[in-house]
C-alpha cells in the first residue's frame, strides 16, 4: 500500500509539473514576434480593428478614429502560408498597408507601432531609427502577465504584454513628457489573429491626466462565402 501511495503521489506531482509548464508564461519575444497567429486564420478571413487616437492639446496633433480591415489570404503556390493586406478607412478616405507575407506575429500591431514611432519623432524632433530600435528592444523584454478579458461575449484567458520603453532611456531628457509612454498588448490563442487590443497611454509628468491615448481593438471577424 505504501508503494502504491508513493506511486500515486509521484504521478500527481508529475501531473502538476506538466500542468504548470503548459500554462507557463511565454516570453515577450515569443508572444509578440514568434507565435504563428495568422496560420490559424482561414484564408479569405477579414479581421476588423477599431483605431482611436486622442490628444489633450492642439500642439500634440489632431485626434482621429479609423477602421482597419486586415484580409488574410494564402498564396496560390503555398496554401500553408499567409499574406495579409490592410485597408484603412478614415471618414471618406481610404488607404492601404501591405502586403505582409508572414506566419508569425500580427502585422496590424506593426502598423500601430510604426505610426507611434513617427508621432514621437515628430513631437520630439528625435530620430525615428533610434526610437524604433528602442521600441523593438523592449518588445523583446517587456513584462508578460496572465490576463482575463471579454471577447465575443465570453471571458477568455490570455496574456498581457506591458512595456515602458523610454523610462530608462539614456536620452530620455530629450523625450520630454513622452518618456512615460506606456504600452499594453492583450493576446490570446482564442482570439482570431492572436491580438485582441493595444493601448498606448502617455501621462502628464504629474500623473494628473493623459496627454495622448491610442487604442486598437479587434471588433469583428468576417469569413469569405463558401464556394459552391
Amino acid at each position: 500500500m505504501l508503494r502504491i501511495a508513493r506511486t500515486l503521489a509521484a504521478a500527481a506531482s508529475l501531473a502538476t509539473l506538466v500542468a504548470t509548464a503548459a500554462f507557463a508564461a511565454p516570453t515577450a519575444a515569443e508572444l509578440f514576434f514568434e507565435r504563428p497567429y495568422l496560420a490559424q486564420v482561414q484564408p479569405g478571413t477579414t479581421l476588423t480593428y477599431a483605431y482611436k487616437h486622442v490628444t489633450s492639446e492642439a500642439k500634440l496633433g489632431d485626434g482621429f478614429e479609423e477602421t482597419l480591415d486586415m484580409k488574410v489570404e494564402a498564396p496560390a503556390d503555398d496554401p500553408a502560408k499567409r499574406v495579409a493586406d490592410v485597408i484603412i478607412h478614415r471618414g471618406s478616405q481610404e488607404g492601404e498597408a501591405g502586403p505582409f507575407p508572414t506566419m508569425n506575429g500580427n502585422p496590424i500591431a506593426l502598423i500601430l507601432l510604426e505610426r507611434d514611432v513617427k508621432e514621437i519623432a515628430q513631437l520630439t524632433k528625435g530620430s525615428p531609427f533610434y526610437l524604433r530600435n528602442r521600441v523593438r528592444e523592449h518588445l523583446s523584454t517587456g513584462t508578460v502577465t496572465p490576463a482575463r478579458f471579454s471577447y465575443g461575449g465570453q471571458e477568455i484567458e490570455g496574456w498581457k504584454l506591458t512595456m515602458l520603453p523610454f523610462a530608462g532611456d539614456p536620452n530620455k531628457d530629450k523625450l520630454l513628457e513622452l518618456v512615460g509612454r506606456r504600452y499594453e498588448f492583450l493576446f490570446a490563442d482564442a482570439v482570431p489573429g492572436g491580438l485582441y487590443s493595444i493601448n498606448v497611454v502617455t501621462p502628464k509628468a504629474d500623473g494628473s491626466a493623459n496627454l495622448i491615448e491610442t487604442s486598437l481593438t479587434l471588433t469583428g471577424v468576417t469569413h469569405a462565402p463558401a464556394v459552391k
